[in-house]
């Protein structure tokens, strides 16, 4: 699988990717609430405009967020925007505010898209066994909600995921980036919205979490950032992954 990673503006950069070449932009865009240099909002409007540039048709655009951020991020693209996912730290955050405000224990992951994506659910294993069986034809193939949906039956200790994820930070193991993300949670997503071979567009790449969640399950990928420290890092820490 290819890494690039490039050095420069977010929205500039992108505009410099081939049109159409990416199967998946998944990035954590700069929140603005705190005071750090690299925490500077972007313009969304022209970030969009970039990514659908970028992205091909059906391509899923995946972003983190966090309140009030994330509402920002969903109502700057409302008619692409679908549904989100939660991702339950199993370590809170904010213990300076405890008195002021509950602990933070989740992060947002925003899905949007302009039609329906590669959608590879990671199922789970090992649970009590279920089985359900379509019993009457006719009552089975329709539904008020859904519609014809043909004859149903399951059997099977698998189930489909939901949409909060436990899990922990990276951070005992390897703290790089004040907002560096997990490597699992970041695998997660690139196996859920792609398939091996593809391309993932990072724009906003920091110490690089989802170039080695890219190289980890072979897929392409192309980084971004504005800062050569962090592009410094990134290249070597996804340097170091064996494919």
């Amino acid at each position: 699988m290819a890494e690039r990673i490039l050095l420069g503006d977010c929205i500039e950069t992108m505009l410099q990717i081939k049109p159409g070449s990416v199967d998946m932009l998944f990035t954590d865009l700069p929140y603005g609430t705190t005071n750090c240099k690299w925490d500077t909002p972007i313009c969304l409007s022209e970030f969009w405009k970039a990514a659908n540039m970028v992205v091909k048709p059906g391509g899923a655009k995946v972003l983190f967020g966090q309140s009030p951020f994330d509402k920002v991020l969903a109502v700057s693209n409302l008619k692409e925007f679908r549904y989100e996912w939660i991702w339950e730290k199993t370590e809170a955050t904010g213990h300076l505010n405890a008195k002021k405000m509950p602990l933070k224990a989740h992060e947002n992951i925003l899905i949007f898209y302009d039609r329906l994506p590669t959608y590879n659910p990671q199922m789970t294993h090992g649970h009590k066994r279920k089985v359900s069986t379509a019993q009457h034809r006719r009552n089975s193939r329709h539904g008020e909600v859904y519609g014809e949906y043909g004859n149903v039956t399951y059997d099977s200790t698998d189930r489909y995921p939901r949409d909060v994820l436990r899990g922990p930070t990276d951070k005992r193991r390897i703290n790089l980036h004040p907002t560096q993300k997990p490597v699992w949670l970041c695998e997660q997503m690139i196996l859920t919205y792609t398939n091996e071979g593809q391309t993932v567009l990072d724009c906003c790449m920091g110490s690089g979490s989802i170039g080695v969640a890219c190289k980890q399950t072979g897929r392409n990928y192309i980084g971004i950032d504005n800062d050569p420290h962090w592009v410094n890092v990134a290249t070597q820490r996804i340097g170091q992954i064996s494919q």
